[in-house]
């Protein structure tokens, strides 16, 4: 829904005006302030009760958060001085850095499915007992 524009609203006051009448629309005017003070205040009181109960619930997962942070700086701090290097571990996936000597794309050193030749070995070559053959029928 869209907010009210100012020809609405005019036309909402012309309305109220003829309907309830110049002597009593500022007192309904009073009393509808009244109601939105009443309002705001009965929001302002439920928005401190619930921020005062989230505080309470998050408190113990701050401690927590905050031990887990100083157990990571710790095994950090293990690592680096057994190994030399530092550890991040903020990442969530492992990263590979390239090789500089290497130059070849993986699709120039493995070739497709569709250029390998298996013509020269029949299907049932392999082995018995490796879980590839086929299952004689019987």
């Amino acid at each position: 829904m869209g907010s009210l524009g100012t020809g609405e609203i005019l036309v909402i006051a012309v309305v109220a005006l003829i309907v309830f009448g110049p002597k009593r629309l500022p007192e309904l005017a009073r009393k509808a302030g009244q109601m939105l003070a009443k309002t705001r205040e009965a929001t302002r009181s439920v928005t401190s009760a619930l921020d005062s109960e989230y505080d309470g619930v998050t408190a113990p997962l701050q401690d927590l958060k905050q031990e887990y942070d100083s157990t990571v700086k710790g095994f950090k701090d293990a690592a680096s001085s057994v190994t030399g290097f530092s550890v991040d571990m903020t990442s969530t996936q492992p990263t590979q850095s390239p090789d500089p000597d290497e130059s070849a794309t993986p699709d120039d050193t493995v070739p497709s499915n569709d250029t390998v030749d298996h013509a020269d070995k029949p299907d049932d070559a392999t082995p018995e007992g490796t879980g590839n053959a086929p299952e004689p029928t019987a």
